[in-house]
């Protein structure tokens, strides 16, 4: 009995001695728990549509909407032009636009669903920017599974569909995670390794995402995401580090002004220097420099 208080939502809606599975609900010392469930909508596997359709939803799906592609696909992420490889995966948000299009054949399959109790928040999957699982065939059993169970009049079936929707988040998130071996063999991580040098060594330069990017060949969110895959942090909190502690480096020295330090680390002006390193040192500049020259 001590495990279903773990695992289930303390909403508290009134006593009652009846049990019912069926709908979510459980029983457990005279007070009705609500479980926590993905309420599947639709779902259909590895269908296939117009050439070059377009899909097109300015103001999102009103649900969460699960995409794996199978064709090159163009979507438009965040006002920006994606092109995406054959394998590639997304799993959108209720309110974010989705506009995406079939370069020529148009084959997907797609899950619309759920999730009252912030169910996602539990799984680290990206959201609304593509990623690329390592092993389809793993996927596609999972998808043709649910929509199986989606069709079928079973016992207990949205109870199994739920099972199966947190075990596609859970192999799809697992798929995201790179060996050393992989990691080390791969010629993009010899790519992103050489930029983040440059990066991090020439912090005093002005970059922008878009020069990043450029220096990778890779689209905003792809750059992100494999920034962090690579180095377990964002590019911004890694250049942010890099100036912050070399601020620190020169502020032991009495006679720098403020100024030099910010313009010889990156920041655009002194003032925002001092935030940047308030907020991450916990003390202004001049109480660090004070501090370390008594």
């Amino acid at each position: 009995m001590t495990s279903i208080t773990i695992i289930h939502d303390k909403k508290n809606i009134l006593s009652s001695d009846k049990f019912d599975i069926l709908s979510g609900i459980v029983i457990l010392d005279e007070k009705i728990w609500r479980l926590k469930m993905l309420q599947l909508d639709y779902c259909d596997y590895s269908c296939h549509d117009q050439d070059q359709m377009r899909i097109y939803r300015p103001n999102g799906l009103g649900k969460h909407l699960f995409l794996r592609f199978y064709k090159p696909m163009q979507l438009v992420l965040d006002d920006s032009i994606v092109l995406s490889r054959p394998g590639a995966c997304i799993l959108f948000t209720p309110e974010y636009p989705q506009d995406y299009s079939a370069i020529s054949a148009f084959q997907n399959s797609y899950i619309h669903f759920t999730d009252e109790d912030d169910v996602l928040s539990g799984y680290p999957i990206p959201i609304n920017q593509l990623f690329y699982p390592n092993n389809l065939e793993e996927i596609d059993q999972l998808w043709l599974k649910i929509q199986t169970e989606f069709f079928s009049s079973a016992k207990l079936k949205h109870e199994m569909i739920d099972l199966l929707l947190r075990q596609l988040l859970i192999e799809s998130s697992r798929q995201l995670e790179v060996t050393d071996q992989e990691i080390e063999n791969s010629a993009l991580y010899d790519s992103f390794k050489q930029l983040r040098l440059k990066l991090l060594t020439q912090c005093e330069k002005n970059w922008t995402v878009s020069q990043l990017c450029q220096t990778v060949h890779l689209e905003k969110s792809q750059f992100y995401t494999y920034y962090e895959r690579f180095f377990s942090i964002s590019p911004k909190a890694d250049l942010l580090n890099v100036r912050i502690n070399k601020a620190k480096q020169m502020l032991v020295n009495k006679a720098v002004l403020v100024q030099e330090v910010a313009e010889s680390c990156g920041f655009t002006s002194a003032s925002h220097f001092s935030r940047q390193f308030k907020r991450t040192v916990g003390c202004s500049p001049k109480a660090y420099q004070a501090n370390h020259l008594q």
